[in-house]
């Protein structure tokens, strides 16, 4: 599988970067490059009609999604449209959209993951769904549920940081609320990948004593804000009716949730609501559920995540044609311009093109377990056509 990755500020731009793509007979082998999928990252919704219109009348099938802040193999590309081109046999991928209206996340995630299972005798899902309103644990229940527990599952929740607003597409569809998943046959296509974060612990463990939903009531005993105002500091959880509720995604200090396995899930305070004192955690909690603040970043974080992917070529993949990188969006904030330096490692690994954005929640696995929801943490898959 070749893959050649294009940018460009307008429509317009990505259609002479395809066509120049296409025409292109500068090839390995000689031949022409004749992509059949696109991975697609508008930063504006309203370049996603008119790119959409592009690829399909050149029969391109598409994986389309709004982010913003998104990257590739070059670096940071704030406010471009990012294209990855696959010349991918078509009968070792299928794209589905499925929308939220009149549907729930579960019964969502579980269509898609039947119809890999139907597709499919060994399929594997990259994900992007796009509503921050909806449970994406109940997303990823149903796909498993359906696909079945072990499935290979990585993505990122896509739209806007500042309203949480965007579009998926395809082809012939488009939504602002649901679910579009690329579903790839494993037999065909090798993938390799896994949610990492590199934060490290700091304190005693905490205990969720009462919850709703993902909103967090008591931690301890005591009314959730004011244990994470203690860690957090007044100047950003406000002890007022007057306060804005947003916990800013740039602090760095998500609560660290811990497993059986023993490697703990991030999951980052989100609002909070001072009438009752409680906490909105991302990917919901537990009564019961024990977790641990965690410490400032440092470079030690960045390492430990471009280590994993070095990890995985000496062992499982020494060669691959294309890295999928998800991202929170938090890390953005919390790092600054030293993202970069994450974002080459990563594109180094391989050397091979490489695709990202940064997410509002990601999905992978932590270890050898199944793929679960989390937050500020970096999802990336490798892949390879056999």
């Amino acid at each position: 599988m070749k893959a050649k990755s294009i940018t460009g500020t307008t429509p317009s731009d990505i259609k002479k970067a395809l066509d120049e793509s296409i025409g292109d007979g500068n090839q390995a082998d000689g031949q022409d490059f004749r992509p059949t999928l696109a991975i697609i990252l508008v930063s504006n919704m309203e370049d996603a009609e008119p790119i959409q219109s592009i690829f399909r009348n050149q029969g391109i099938e598409i994986f389309g999604v709004t982010a913003p802040h998104n990257f590739n193999e070059k670096g940071i590309r704030e406010g471009h449209i990012i294209v990855m081109l696959l010349d991918i046999k078509p009968d070792h991928f299928k794209i589905v959209l499925n929308d939220y209206e009149g549907s729930s996340p579960f019964q969502a995630g579980y269509n898609a993951g039947l119809t890999g299972k139907n597709t499919f005798e060994n399929p594997s899902f990259i994900i992007s769904p796009l509503d921050f309103r909806v449970s994406n644990d109940e997303l990823i229940r149903g796909l498993t549920d359906a696909a079945g527990h072990e499935t290979m599952i990585a993505g990122g929740v896509c739209g806007d940081p500042a309203d949480f607003s965007g579009v998926i597409f395809t082809n012939d569809a488009s939504s602002k609320g649901g679910l579009l998943a690329l579903i790839l046959d494993q037999d065909k296509v090798e993938i390799s990948g896994l949610a990492v974060s590199g934060w490290k612990p700091v304190g005693t463990t905490k205990k969720i004593t009462k919850c709703e939903d993902s909103w967090a009531l008591t931690i301890d005993n005591e009314p959730a804000m004011h244990v994470i105002q203690r860690f957090l500091g007044n100047d950003i959880v406000r002890d007022n009716s007057e306060g804005s509720g947003f916990v800013p995604t740039d602090l760095g200090y998500p609560l660290q949730f811990q497993r059986a396995s023993g490697n703990a899930i991030m999951k980052p305070a989100l609002f909070f609501n001072p009438a009752d004192q409680s906490v909105m955690i991302a990917g919901g909690a537990k009564e019961g559920d024990h977790f641990r603040f965690s410490l400032p970043p440092d470079f030690d974080v960045i390492d430990k995540v471009v280590e994993t992917t070095r990890i995985c070529k000496e062992k499982e993949m020494p060669d691959a044609d294309v890295l999928m990188v998800f991202s929170c969006v938090g890390r953005l904030g919390t790092f600054g311009p030293l993202i970069s330096t994450e974002i080459e490692g990563l594109a180094s690994t391989w050397g091979k093109p490489m695709i990202g954005f940064f997410s509002l929640g990601e999905f992978g696995k932590l270890d050898e377990g199944q793929c679960e929801f989390q937050g500020t943490t970096v999802s990336w898959v490798a892949l390879k056509e056999k």
